[in-house]
């Protein structure tokens, strides 16, 4: 009876103990939890909507690496690759990428993946008017100048393009985190993209507000999304050029999934993908038992963040690109790889780190394997894109810097109208 007692007392401090704790806490997420949004509004929009004119492109590049790194490191990120991933449900970009015979092959398809990663990383992580965001920009600019000269991009293909890489890291964050994005963080968005978009020399003319201007980053965003559905509802269709991508990257995605995992996996990617973009791709729907999964998972994931994770600190911040390049060599390792491990330098982490033994499980390529297949020597931007074009445009790439330096993109890109 002694010890039934002194086991009660025991069990009656522990919750004495415990309840006070876990309330403290509670609430300590409470009041931290919105802080640095509240730091951002202070900080760039002291007269709330009226400062958003003045928005630079500095600014917002400033606060998308914010969210990124900090705020929302799982799905800001990704909803850019699944940004990438939208423009292969429209035909004429599908049929053109299919042609190229880059993106059809698993292997081939990894390495324009991780190329188009690192340039997106490149620019949009990197400060606008920092030498590696502008050789980035001119390198991307180079790679579509051939297509575009013979008529094979059209203007409407790259502004859609951009549209998905302005629109779908707020799409992504209000379905699937835990708080939508502010207005102010919404006109960064518009006011970042647009910005690229004038680097690419995409035109806006198709857009109401083109000749009068915009007051800000987040009317051009309004205007962008409404021409965006339009652009899907009338060109978003069935082909097989669709399917043929989609089937290729969701293999390189679920890259390190169990075999016997692989067809759920599957069928849980489709329930992500939404019903124009399933249908596109020529999928078909997934059971209701996969939306309830997918559904409930990120819901509890997203009440458990709201409500019992304090902010992610500056000490964790996620890194995506190198801090620079080798020193000795002057070149860029990839810190992160998808599927195959292009661009990552060999090291002890990469070969017999955690992710490493399940790569190894279940059969896939490490940094270091294959000799120099998978280039771990590193990359420089003159070499990013296809093999055939390894070293090649550095005439139009200099050109292209001079033209960026010369627009002080860092600036306000509504400043002119």
């Amino acid at each position: 009876m002694q010890l039934t007692s002194y086991g009660l007392t025991l069990s009656q401090q522990w919750k004495t103990f415990l309840v006070p704790v876990l309330l403290v806490y509670i609430l300590l997420v409470h009041l931290l939890r919105d802080r640095r949004a509240k730091s951002l509004e202070r900080r760039f929009s002291p007269a709330g909507r009226a400062s958003f004119c003045r928005m630079t492109t500095d600014d917002a590049q400033a606060i998308l690496k914010d969210l990124t790194e900090l705020e929302f490191p799982k799905f800001f990120g990704f909803s850019i690759i699944f940004a990438l991933f939208k423009t292969y449900g429209i035909p004429s970009v599908s049929s053109l990428l299919v042609a190229t015979g880059q993106l059809v092959d698993v292997e081939t398809a990894s390495k324009r993946i991780a190329d188009t990663g690192v340039l997106l990383l490149e620019f949009a992580l990197n400060e606008p008017t920092s030498e590696r965001a502008t050789q980035a920009i001119a390198r991307m600019n180079y790679l579509h100048a051939g297509y575009q000269k013979a008529g094979k991009i059209t203007n409407d293909d790259m502004l859609y393009t951009l549209s998905l890489f302005a629109l779908e890291p707020a799409r992504w964050v209000r379905k699937y985190e835990w708080r939508k994005l502010t207005e102010l963080e919404l006109c960064a968005c518009g006011t970042y993209w647009k910005s690229m978009g004038d680097a690419m020399d995409i035109s806006y003319s198709i857009l109401p507000s083109s000749i009068p201007g915009w007051k800000d980053g987040l009317q051009w965003l309004d205007e962008v999304e409404a021409w965006s559905l339009r652009y899907e509802e009338a060109y978003m269709v069935p082909a097989v050029t669709n399917k043929q991508l989609a089937d290729s990257h969701l293999e390189i995605i679920c890259m390190n999934v169990p075999a016997r995992l692989l067809n759920p996996c599957k069928k849980l990617i489709s329930v992500i993908l939404g019903e124009r973009l399933r249908t596109a791709m020529m999928y078909p729907e997934s059971p209701q038992v996969y939306h309830t999964i997918i559904n409930g998972v990120l819901g509890v994931r997203k009440l458990l963040l709201r409500y019992l994770a304090l902010p992610r600190p500056e000490m964790m911040r996620k890194h995506y690109i190198p801090s620079g390049p080798d020193q000795s060599t002057g070149r860029y390792n990839a810190v992160e790889y998808l599927s195959y491990p292009w661009y990552v330098e060999p090291t002890f982490s990469t070969r017999w780190g955690p992710r490493s033994w399940i790569t190894r499980l279940v059969g896939r390529k490490l940094p270091g394997d294959d000799g120099n297949k998978y280039l771990p020597e590193g990359w420089t931007h003159t070499e990013i894109g296809p093999k055939a074009l390894r070293g090649k445009g550095i005439e139009y790439m200099e050109e292209d810097r001079k033209r960026l330096n010369s627009r002080k993109r860092g600036g306000c890109p509504f400043a002119l109208g």
